[in-house]
């Protein structure tokens, strides 16, 4: 076979595959701006980690990117299999909308996690109110222990 025949296939399986999934190009867009806005706010909070205590780097790190790129290729990989288990198999319950759930679901976490970086090493009264019932990051990710830092009144 030529090249330009081996070209020729390969551009018409990539745009027959990419014809196919369209309908979740919508879901992809969203979930991958949920995964920007929880990776930008580790970011943050690793600063105000630096700031507070001078332990973490308080910069973007390529192990944490790579953790974003395995994150992103997970939800697209889910969201398409949602919807091609949905159209192609599941067709007799027309349309359950498993892309939609899916796509929900994955962006409730990313939202919560968001929340958690933010209110983490946050004096704000609206940071600790949600430390009552989300995570303190810093502690988990960063080897610091909260205890030391917080003044005698606020530990109860």
């Amino acid at each position: 076979m030529q090249l330009n025949t081996i070209l020729k296939w390969s551009l018409s399986l990539a745009t027959g595959f990419l014809t196919l999934i369209e309908p979740t190009f919508p879901f992809i867009l969203i979930c991958a701006m949920a995964i920007s806005l929880d990776a930008y706010s580790a970011y943050r909070l690793s600063k105000r980690v630096k700031a507070k205590t001078g332990k973490g780097t308080g910069k973007f790190r390529s192990s944490k990117g790579s953790k974003v790129f395995v994150t992103t290729i997970q939800m697209l990989a889910l969201i398409v299999l949602a919807y091609l288990i949905d159209t192609k198999i599941l067709v007799m319950f027309n349309g359950l909308y498993l892309a939609n759930y899916v796509s929900f679901v994955f962006c409730f976490i990313q939202i919560w996690s968001i929340l958690e970086n933010e209110s983490s090493m946050n004096n704000k009264p609206w940071a600790k109110m949600a430390q009552r019932i989300m995570v303190d990051k810093a502690e988990r990710h960063f080897d610091i222990d909260l205890h030391e830092l917080k003044k005698p009144e606020d530990v109860k």
